[in-house]
């Protein structure tokens, strides 16, 4: 770790992690936030901080799987159209019907999908296997093929006293629905964390400011925007800090504006060079810096570390200005932070193997993360580069289906082979892929 103070900036050795070893030391800093009461109408996305008990048994009853009639199978064994069971009916029950009514032998009861199966019966005739009652009050069945089916068990779904969700579960609209049927209008949850971004550095323009960029003046400023999206869409809050310029008070300034966040993220600046002003100033407000780069492309600048606001001590990422940079290294470092810190059990993306299109070519001996397009072929995902691996580029992101993550002693990775590859969306837009 290295020590704080502005006096050691110059003489600052940079750690070189690799990449598990950086993750290691940002998770085993992670702290969830305290529980507190929400309506689960306010609920989606968050997590659990309590024990989920159901407090009732659902179904309550045995109930019908579909729409026919209630039997007992010994009555139906020997039907056949030729020679069908001719039942009695003696009743209907509806969904909603209270308890079980006692079917008697040798009769059957008309029964709609969901209704409380009577005692006795232990099959329900699907309508297409009777003649629907042709003669009033008496229905024939001509198969006894559906002999002990259809009946679904008391308690089949849960019952009082099951335990239906632990601490750190993700609250999806599944889960509302499991919720609602519990009987749970409110639950104890994670509090979610609020995250300060700034983007730094005197080239970078807002979209007011387009008109810059357009004489070849300037730079758009992506990254906050982004960035800003990629914690709202995690569920946490995002504090927009702006613009800070090269200058120390214009850094300062925004550094003070973040006191009450969480979490601090800044872009650029994220070397040691002399106009790298961002860890500069930090070091004036007695950052604790646990680490300074790592063994990965793009994103090898990153930094974290701490600043301590005497009520509570703040994380600070310090990530690096180019685009893809920013994104890939908050992805894979800042977002299971931020999801542990709202007491998220699961915060890993899914990954899945994908046979390459192209050669990912790899030369350093770093961690690779290539922005790559899934698709099928063969019954098998391919995974295609969005084009140029450029850190500087940031159209390819919006085509990123994943991170095709090489490891160091891999190097380039042929067409044809397998690599591992990070999905990166799961939302409405994402693309569908069909196996087989």
């Amino acid at each position: 770790m290295s020590s704080p103070g502005g006096s050691d900036f110059e003489a600052r050795v940079a750690d070189w992690l690799d990449v598990d070893a950086a993750r290691r030391r940002i998770m085993a800093a992670a702290r969830p936030h305290p529980a507190e009461p929400v309506e689960l109408r306010q609920a989606l996305g968050r997590a659990l901080a309590e024990d989920i008990v159901a407090e009732a048994t659902l179904p309550p009853w045995d109930n019908s799987a579909m729409d026919g009639y209630a039997v007992r199978s010994a009555d139906i064994a020997e039907a056949t159209p030729e020679n069908p069971a001719q039942l009695p009916v003696t009743d209907v029950i509806r969904a909603g019907d209270g308890a079980p009514r006692t079917l008697q032998p040798a009769s059957a009861m008309r029964i709609m999908t969901g209704a409380p199966v009577p005692d006795g019966a232990d099959t329900v005739v699907r309508v297409e296997d009777t003649d629907a009652e042709a003669a009033a009050g008496v229905v024939s069945i001509n198969s006894s093929r559906d002999s002990g089916r259809h009946v679904r068990g008391a308690g089949q779904d849960m019952r009082s006293g099951d335990l239906l969700f632990s601490p750190g579960h993700t609250i999806t609209p599944g889960t509302m629905g499991v919720l609602a049927a519990a009987g749970r209008v409110r639950a104890q949850l994670h509090g979610v964390p609020t995250v300060a971004v700034l983007s730094t550095g005197d080239e970078l323009r807002r979209t007011d400011q387009y008109d810059d960029v357009r004489k070849g003046q300037g730079v758009p400023e992506s990254n906050g925007p982004m960035v800003q999206a990629l914690v709202e869409a995690l569920g946490a809050i995002p504090v927009d800090l702006g613009i800070a310029v090269d200058e120390p008070a214009s850094i300062e300034n925004a550094i003070e504006r973040s006191r009450d966040s969480d979490v601090l993220i800044t872009i650029g600046g994220a070397s040691m060079g002399e106009a790298d002003l961002v860890k500069r100033v930090l070091d004036t407000r007695g950052f604790i810096q646990d680490f300074w780069r790592v063994k990965m492309r793009p994103g090898s600048p990153i930094s974290f570390g701490w600043l301590d606001h005497g009520d509570h001590r703040q994380a600070v990422f310090s990530l690096p200005g180019n685009p893809s940079s920013a994104f890939v290294t908050f992805e894979v470092f800042v977002r299971p932070y931020l999801l542990r810190l709202a007491g998220h059990a699961r915060v890993e993306r899914r990954r899945v193997p994908c046979r390459t299109t192209e050669r990912l070519d790899t030369p350093a001996s770093l961690t690779y993360f290539q922005r790559v397009s899934l698709g099928v072929e063969g019954g098998e995902l391919t995974a295609s580069l969005t084009g140029p691996q450029v850190s500087g580029l940031v159209r390819g992101l919006a085509a990123a289906d994943g991170l095709a993550i090489v490891p160091p002693d891999r190097g380039s990775i042929e067409p044809g082979e397998i690599v591992e590859v990070m999905l990166l969306d799961s939302g409405p837009a994402a693309v569908p892929f069909m196996i087989g």
